[in-house]
């Protein structure tokens, strides 16, 4: 391995999620004979990638799941040994990716003096508001973030200098900002991971996403329940059970007329296939990799107009449907404006389906793959380009 780039990516997160078919998709855009890829991972189901490196990290239940104090602090210490672990069995480490962001990823900062090892942080979403968290950032050696964590990464950074004065902190902000390599970055699926062609023959809801509260689905059953039995439509629900963690979460599943529900289905894209509408009920989602496959495979997508990423791209009555943020009655105005028109699904489904072609992995990631891969744009070679 002394002549081959050893790159660790580090998932200490027990569930899968839509920022780990992200961070996979960026992986599998590796070159493998130039560079060996190990998995640190408490989930190694999220990671089905082919000639890598898998470590399976417990994550026993006596370990704290705080956010913050000494239980914050245990659990970092148990993921070093972790780290110290690989380094002894796997070889020295040259690039290590936070998968999660800092806050998460916390064990490779602490660990990077000793191990020494340059990073690539990615952001997934907003990060925490502490001077640790922008003390990491300070020392990455690459920050990859979308572009609704960046008021919280600057929010963070600042915290590195709370006693000075505001002036002082914007001043030395920029300066960070200004040598160190932070960019950001959207989310595309690659070629070979496109999802199938969604049905045009009846209406179908489609629901995807965690049962974390911010996620909504309360808003949805809230609907489902308030429409007659007589007028609902098909609906396939697929969830996520986070695991060792302290956020709220909805119950599920629950006994309501209309619904199927899927535990982390295997056969997600053929789920998502059989239906046309898909619901989105996130609070602020930082982008939504559902909602990019749903476009793509052509469905019509149902968004709250809340300013989150989606809403700034999408257009209403376009290439998508929006509803005001929270609000049941709305969202039902525009389930019972699709479902009652099949014609409307196909036609916001082809748009947004062509909208979606912008948004391939291949481009959307090769800063990433880059700066992984410790090469420049410079040394791209032609066939790279083309692509």
């Amino acid at each position: 391995m002394n002549n081959i780039n050893h790159i660790l990516v580090f998932d200490p997160i027990t569930y899968a999620g839509g920022s780990k078919v992200a961070t996979r998709e960026m992986m599998d855009l590796i070159n493998r004979k130039k560079h060996h890829i190990t998995i640190l991972t408490a989930n190694p189901s999220s990671w089905l990638l082919r000639n890598v490196e898998m470590i399976n990290m417990s994550h026993p239940k006596w370990l704290p799941i705080s956010e913050h104090g000494k239980g914050y602090w245990l659990r970092q210490l148990y993921f070093c040994f972790w780290l110290i672990y690989t380094r002894i069995f796997y070889g020295k480490i040259n690039m290590a990716v936070g998968a999660s962001g800092p806050g998460i990823d916390m064990p490779l900062y602490l660990m990077k003096g000793l191990l020494g090892y340059q990073i690539t942080q990615l952001i997934h979403g907003p990060v925490g508001l502490s001077r640790s968290i922008g003390l990491c950032l300070c020392k990455a050696q690459h920050v990859f973030y979308l572009k609704s964590a960046y008021p919280s990464l600057i929010a963070a950074i600042k915290q590195v200098w709370r006693k000075k004065t505001e002036t002082v902190q914007e001043e030395n902000v920029q300066n960070l900002l200004r040598t160190h390599h932070f960019e950001a970055f959207v989310n595309g699926i690659s070629d070979k991971n496109l999802p199938s062609p969604c049905q045009y023959e009846a209406p179908s809801l489609f629901w995807a996403a965690s049962l974390l509260k911010w996620k909504g689905l309360d808003l949805l059953l809230e609907v489902i329940n308030f429409t007659p039995e007589s007028n609902r439509v098909p609906t396939r629900i697929c969830y996520l059970l986070p695991e060792n963690n302290a956020l709220p979460t909805t119950e599920a599943p629950q006994e309501i007329t209309s619904i199927e529900w899927y535990h982390q289905p295997a056969q997600l894209d053929r789920l998502r296939s059989q239906s046309n509408i898909f619901i989105s009920t996130s609070h602020q989602e930082p982008f939504g990799l559902s909602i990019l496959e749903a476009l793509t495979a052509g469905m019509c997508v149902i968004i709250p107009s809340d300013g989150a990423f989606w809403d700034l791209v999408l257009t209403h009555n376009k290439n998508c449907l929006k509803y005001k943020p929270n609000d049941s009655s709305s969202l039902q105005q525009q389930i019972n404006k699709a479902t009652s028109n099949i014609q409307l699904i196909k036609t916001i489904g082809k748009a947004g389906a062509h909208l979606s072609q912008g948004y391939r992995s291949e481009q959307c990631y090769l800063n990433i793959k880059l700066a992984v891969e410790k090469r420049s744009l410079s040394a791209l070679s032609l066939n790279e380009v083309k692509q």
